[in-house]
């Protein structure tokens, strides 16, 4: 390991030309560059790799050929080739700022743990956006304080050692891998910590693409099956990955934070009913 290598950053693609320039252009910028950058991709049929490549000359980065399309298998692909101490796991379609990992090195030090968690933000910071937001970011702070705790989405920040002690991703779970592991964590006694002074921009590509209240009802229901039964290992609804289909990007829907209470109680209805089958 490089001594100017302290984090390694595992990010899965799966036909990302698109997005993932982006989050290597952040990287390419930042004010302190002591990471790495791991790249694990499942077979992209588009100019992901090349896209990829343009960007060896800023930092030290290594593209994987994963040749399967699973997360968290890519992600534990990548970790097996990581020399850093510290794992930033991010997604294609994330975004950071400058001095990401500059204050992440700080923070890691200041607070002495082995896992963190960032603050969720979007680039459209509109009202409702921000209100979500910060809805989202605070229930992940409550949920440390109990037996299954949530993450922030595939943005999790975690030491090797502990990360290895964990046996890595579970490459079984159809969705909610991150969840998962800050779950199997927390029964370590290792228990999250939120930084709200590093935040990541969450895409709502997803939402643009499918629809604000569908979005919300998967979400939902994968949280509500999730604390009733346990590991997601079934295909309980459709959730695709990879950036190809995110291109051209429709709004399917709008909705206001105000106007539609019908739909909401619709989403609610719809859980409730999932919630009673799965205890019956």
């Amino acid at each position: 390991m490089s001594k100017s290598t302290f984090f390694s950053v595992v990010i899965p693609t799966l036909n990302e030309e698109v997005y993932l320039p982006k989050i290597l252009s952040d990287l390419a910028k930042q004010r302190r560059k002591n990471f790495e950058v791991i790249v694990v991709d499942a077979e992209s049929s588009d100019k992901t790799k090349d896209k990829t490549s343009k960007f060896s000359k800023y930092f030290p980065l290594e593209f994987i050929d994963g040749k399967r399309q699973n997360v968290s298998f890519q992600r534990n692909l990548g970790v097996q080739n990581a020399s850093g101490e510290f794992l930033v796991f991010l997604d294609a379609d994330t975004r950071v700022n400058t001095m990401f990992t500059r204050n992440l090195y700080i923070d890691i030090f200041k607070k002495k743990g082995s896992l963190y968690l960032p603050t969720l933000i979007t680039e459209e910071r509109s009202r409702k956006n921000r209100v979500l937001f910060k809805l989202i970011n605070s229930v992940i702070e409550l949920s440390q304080s109990f037996a299954k705790p949530l993450s922030a989405g595939g943005s999790i920040f975690i030491a090797k050692k502990l990360f290895r002690q964990l046996n890595g991703f579970k490459e079984n779970l159809y969705i909610s891998e991150d969840h998962n592991l800050v779950q199997r964590a927390r029964k370590l006694g290792v228990k999250a910590k939120i930084l709200k002074d590093i935040k990541v921009v969450f895409s709502l590509r997803r939402v643009e693409k499918e629809g604000q209240v569908i979005v919300l009802y998967k979400y939902l229901l994968a949280l509500v099956y999730m604390l009733v039964n346990g590991d997601i290992t079934s295909k309980i609804f459709m959730y695709e990955m990879g950036g190809g289909r995110y291109k051209n990007l429709k709004f399917k829907e709008k909705w206001s934070l105000r106007g539609d209470a019908a739909r909401l109680q619709k989403i609610l209805r719809k859980t409730s009913a999932f919630l009673v089958d799965s205890l019956s």
